[in-house]
């Protein structure tokens, strides 16, 4: 689990420290740490309140249904629901608006840090590392399937481990320093 996290850190960190510039801490940690675990406390709160509803009303064989594939299950508790199918298409967007934002930050990233670390890379670079990112997880899929993308994902993540420790040192230090 933190491997994926470790993993998207280089990406999301560099991307909400450029979106972040000219804020304070304080606005910085509103809106990139209380602002989202509000929207996720009250997401999982709503969503797991329908599926443990659902589970009692359908039994265990229900539960045993969403498990056997964990990335319909939240669909397999929607369709139980009157506006199932909005809520169907909401999920589907919010999923594709997720990929598209991860994939841009992403290639945004790449395009800076391949740029010498110019504030705005160019749009023929940020397409190009689109590109490599699209090729290389295809030939993840094709020569593995899923499960070899996942393990690649999970395997880069490990140097960053210590990018990240060293990270927080200097930033321990900035905050000393800043006082």
């Amino acid at each position: 689990y933190w491997a994926w996290w470790i993993a998207w850190a280089p990406f999301v960190g560099t991307f909400i420290a450029r979106i972040s510039k000219g804020r304070t801490i304080k606005e910085f940690i509103a809106g990139v740490i209380f602002a989202p675990a509000i929207v996720s406390i009250i997401w999982f709160s709503v969503f797991g309140a329908m599926g443990l509803n659902l589970s009692e009303t359908i039994g265990v064989d229900g539960l045993a249904a969403a498990a056997g594939n964990p990335s319909t299950a939240l669909f397999l508790v929607f369709s139980h629901y009157p506006l199932g199918k909005v809520l169907s298409f909401i999920a589907v967007l919010l999923l594709g608006t997720f990929f598209i934002t991860s994939a841009n930050s992403a290639t945004f990233v790449l395009g800076m840090l391949s740029s010498e670390g110019d504030l705005n890379p160019s749009a023929k670079k940020q397409f190009l590392w689109g590109i490599v990112q699209a090729l290389f997880a295809a030939a993840l899929l094709v020569s593995g399937g899923l499960n070899a993308l996942q393990t690649a994902s999970v395997a880069a993540a490990f140097p960053f481990i210590v990018v990240m420790l060293l990270a927080i040192v200097s930033l321990m230090k900035a905050l000393k320093e800043e006082k």
